[in-house]
């Protein structure tokens, strides 16, 4: 895998192993306290500070942690202030953990992250218990594995020329309009699961089936 840099939201639930070997760790300010429990030093800590509790601050110091401290009042929320850090330090490949939590306004946002990181040639993909969500321009070989849901939202008015190999009900040259259902809950039904946009940008929501 090429190197990639990992955000850390302050949503629910524990932070998956497999994302340790990340080149660049970014909390966004309360995401402080879920990779204290997981013991998991980061390398950049941005935000506001309005979640950080004063042992945590001191956890900070101690481990020589990076601060990018902003104001409350502020008109970037702090997943979008490290996304900025995350493509000013050059990496095309991100990972934000807990960005889908109990605030669909907040949650809302960070989908939308995946247009405003792509603009800065960030690739963000967004993790959330055994859902993952990442923007399709151009090809994609999707992360999921066979009895896996994939659903396909356009981010454009109309995103044309949609391909897809893999899943168990196929488009061949296929068009999605914004708002439209068409792509939601297909199944990916053999390996190496793909999508490919032609003219547009497609939101990809895979959701892997226990087992």
């Amino acid at each position: 895998m090429r190197p990639f840099a990992v955000i850390v939201a302050a949503g629910r639930g524990p932070l998956p192993r497999r994302y340790r070997s990340a080149a660049l760790v970014v909390c966004a300010d309360g995401g402080v306290a879920r990779a204290h429990r997981a013991v998991w030093t980061p390398h950049v800590v941005v935000g506001d500070w309005d979640s950080l509790d004063p042992s945590l601050v001191q956890w900070l110091a101690s481990g020589g942690v990076e601060q990018i401290r902003y104001p409350v009042d502020k008109d970037k929320t702090d997943s979008e202030l490290a996304v900025d850090v995350v493509a000013q330090r050059g990496f095309g490949l991100a990972y934000l953990l807990g960005g889908l939590g109990a605030r669909v306004d907040h949650g809302f946002a960070n989908l939308l992250l995946t247009h405003y990181a792509a603009g800065l040639g960030v690739d963000l993909r967004l993790v959330a218990g055994r859902t993952l969500v990442q923007l399709v321009r151009g090809r994609v070989e999707l992360d999921a594995r066979p009895g896996d849901w994939v659903s396909l939202f356009s981010l454009r008015p109309e995103s044309r020329g949609i391909t897809t190999g893999g899943l168990r009900f196929p488009l061949v040259d296929g068009t999605l309009l914004l708002g439209s259902t068409l792509g939601v809950s297909n199944e990916v039904a053999g390996p190496r699961p793909w999508v490919e946009v032609e003219d547009g940008e497609v939101l990809v929501i895979r959701v892997r089936r226990r087992g």
